[in-house]
């Protein structure tokens, strides 16, 4: 656990991000009571705080967030396992389902609150400011408000704003659970509950980089004294509907100019940078037929008959789609871009014909084209199949967008970000952590589309394990991509 700020650090922060542009800088006004604007110099004692910021004196000397080299005798910053653990326990206790994130959301901003010389915006923003903005990606569940939270943290010297961020929101337990969802088990080195793995674990991880470089920042340990450009925390809802949380984010002035979101891309055990993901839209179809009495099949016209028609043209368009792709990390997935039709309602009676058939189908989108390119493409896909059924023809089907739009997203993989992560990853392990793509959709694509800024994922935990039962995360692997985050952030490799 922290333990409380002393005097030294008691401050109040008000934070005023310019609103408006999609890729705006946050303006920040400062407010400390009976202090003057600046950094303030700390009072050390052997090297360590010694009136308290959440820091302990471990083996002679060493201050838990800084490993000492006996030969130079500096501290390099690095992250507490012991915290990582029991905020992960904290955070993973908190129900935070699509729509009812506000408690996760705050615990996110007391630990924030608490770091010396961070700047914190903790919102609630009404859903209905952001249904008019290009965008706006949609929502699957009701909401009316969108919460969030952001930390900003200043270097002593110009460069670039890099983000850490990640969502809260979790889906729902389902069935087939062993342990307690929201009971946070621990289990040798892995942790139990809703979200551990999509993506509390991985916002666990971005919270300790950024606590462990602003606690080395406001001590002057070693490169985190003085590191350039500023550090950028942002906690985030809504992601599992679309990424509305995200896009409030990015409308209050929080973007940079690098991301990385802590999703799951560990592979097996093996960590990977995902430079691309898939996008996905849904719709539901609507097929008409004419009833008829069951022993008189042949005198009506069955739905489903005519929905086969639909799901023969559905999958070609899918081999077609996945065929043209030529980016290597998303041909490695086989099929990036899934059609995949996950529900189907129809008719009224057994002793009767369909007369009426509804089907929701998910539609991959790929990385090449837009979400309105993508929506035009599939409907091309199914008004085309009507020409050859003269029933279709005079009874067009109906198609309907319903819940939320992913995007897709493609970064190049020579973009420096890539290059960055990548060198700062290699010294945490042996092998070289491999590029790759995913299949599905996160808030990347919003990151780079409405934020205007390089972005990849990069965190712990095996997508495999997300919305599973018994979902859990390694808490190792928390730790690990933790240390590899700060020495991303401060320019080490």
């Amino acid at each position: 656990m922290d333990a409380p700020l002393c005097r030294h650090h008691a401050r109040r922060r008000v934070v005023a991000p310019r609103r408006g542009a999609a890729a705006g800088r946050a303006t920040l006004r400062w407010a400390r009571a009976g202090a003057r604007r600046g950094p303030r110099a700390h009072p050390l004692r052997g090297g360590v705080c010694a009136l308290g910021v959440g820091l302990r004196r471990v083996d002679g000397g060493r201050a838990a967030g800084c490993e000492v080299n006996t030969v130079s005798n500096r501290a390099k910053p690095s992250p507490v396992p012991t915290r990582i653990r029991q905020r992960l326990i904290e955070l993973l206790r908190v129900p935070s389902f699509t729509g009812e994130e506000g408690d996760a959301v705050a615990l996110l901003a007391g630990w924030l609150a608490a770091l010396p010389g961070v700047s914190v915006d903790h919102w609630e923003q009404p859903i209905a400011e952001l249904e008019s903005h290009p965008n706006y990606p949609g929502r699957e569940v009701e909401r009316t408000m969108v919460p969030g939270v952001a930390a900003l943290l200043r270097g002593r010297r110009p460069g670039p704003r890099r983000v850490l961020t990640g969502h809260v929101d979790v889906v729902p337990v389902g069935a087939g659970w062993t342990r307690a969802p929201f009971g946070a088990e621990v289990e040798g080195e892995r942790i139990f509950g809703r979200g551990a793995c999509d993506m509390k674990g991985g916002v666990i991880s971005a919270l300790e980089a950024f606590t462990v470089v602003a606690e080395a920042h406001r001590l002057g340990v070693d490169a985190a004294a003085d590191f350039a450009g500023e550090l950028l925390f942002v906690g985030v809802s809504g992601e599992e509907d679309g990424g509305c949380g995200t896009l409030s984010a990015i409308v209050r002035g929080w973007t940079g100019d690098e991301v990385v979101i802590a999703e799951p891309t560990h592979q097996r055990g093996v960590p990977t940078i995902v430079i691309a993901h898939g996008g996905a839209l849904t719709y539901t179809l609507t097929v008409a037929g004419r009833s008829a009495h069951a022993s008189k099949r042949l005198e009506g016209e069955s739905a489903l008959d005519h929905f086969w028609t639909l799901c023969d043209a559905m999958r070609r368009g899918e081999m077609e789609l996945n065929a043209a792709e030529t980016e290597p990390v998303m041909r490695a997935l086989g099929l990036p871009y899934p059609t995949s039709i996950g529900r189907v309602q129809g008719g009224e009676w057994s002793s009767s014909v369909m007369d009426k058939l509804w089907a929701e189908v998910r539609v991959g989108v790929s990385i090449h084209e837009t979400i309105g390119e993508a929506d035009a493409r599939f409907r091309q896909t199914v008004l085309g199949a009507c020409q050859g059924s003269p029933w279709l023809m005079a009874h067009s089907p109906g198609i309907e967008r319903t819940g939320a739009a992913f995007a897709s997203a493609h970064l190049s993989p020579t973009d420096p970000l890539v290059h960055s992560l990548a060198a700062a990853a290699a010294s945490e392990w042996t092998s070289s952590v491999e590029l790759a793509g995913a299949p599905y959709g996160c808030d990347m694509a919003l990151w780079l589309r409405a934020g205007g800024a390089s972005t990849v994922v990069f965190g712990p935990g095996d997508v495999a394990l997300a919305h599973a039962p018994d979902e859990w995360v390694s808490l190792r692997e928390v730790e690990e991509v933790a240390r590899v985050l700060v020495r991303w952030v401060l320019g080490e490799s």
